[in-house]
């Protein structure tokens, strides 16, 4: 997968991101969305970002 073929809202969260402009709050919001559709995994670059912020609590895994 590409940030090309993501939804516009999580690859404008992405790129804003990537080029240091993006909020915390909205950090958490953009790797709770990759968590949750299982992106993270994928785009490996978000990968400790997201297992950062799940071992903070700021994020959640469900494990299926």
């Amino acid at each position: 997968m590409t940030k090309s073929s993501l939804p516009k809202k999580l690859a404008l969260l992405c790129d804003a991101y990537d080029t240091g402009n993006l909020p915390e709050d909205l950090q958490v919001e953009m790797a709770q969305f990759l968590i949750d559709c299982d992106l993270h995994n994928e785009l490996t670059q978000y990968q400790k970002l997201c297992d950062y912020f799940i071992l903070e609590g700021l994020c959640y895994e469900v494990a299926v």
